[in-house]
């Protein structure tokens, strides 16, 4: 797995992640949304990661299945400091609150 591939997987998945945490917390009355977060990155990453190394023909090699360990935390980490720092910046310049 390159680099660039790497970090559009994190890229796309993160977001979809980002995206399904947001809507859970709409619909159900979530109490702690990090531990959301952390449990459906490392589905979507994991699912997502494999999806794309068969679809992409990615041979399962040592450095491989190391990257795709990585993926999950790592979505993780973007996913839960890239929507609430997007909705605070949002926030503070139109002065008011989203929710």
């Amino acid at each position: 797995m390159t680099l660039t591939l790497f970090v559009t997987l994190v890229t796309i998945l993160s977001l979809v992640s980002s995206l399904f945490t947001e809507a859970i917390k709409k619909v159900f009355n979530v109490t702690k949304p990090t531990l959301l977060v952390g449990i459906l990155s490392a589905v979507i990453g994991w699912v997502g990661g494999l999806i794309a190394y068969l679809l992409m023909g990615i041979a399962f090699t040592q450095s491989s299945i190391i990257c795709l360990i990585l993926l999950a935390p790592t979505i993780w980490l973007v996913a839960t400091l890239g929507y609430d720092k997007v909705m605070e910046v949002i926030e503070q310049i139109i002065g008011g609150s989203l929710k």
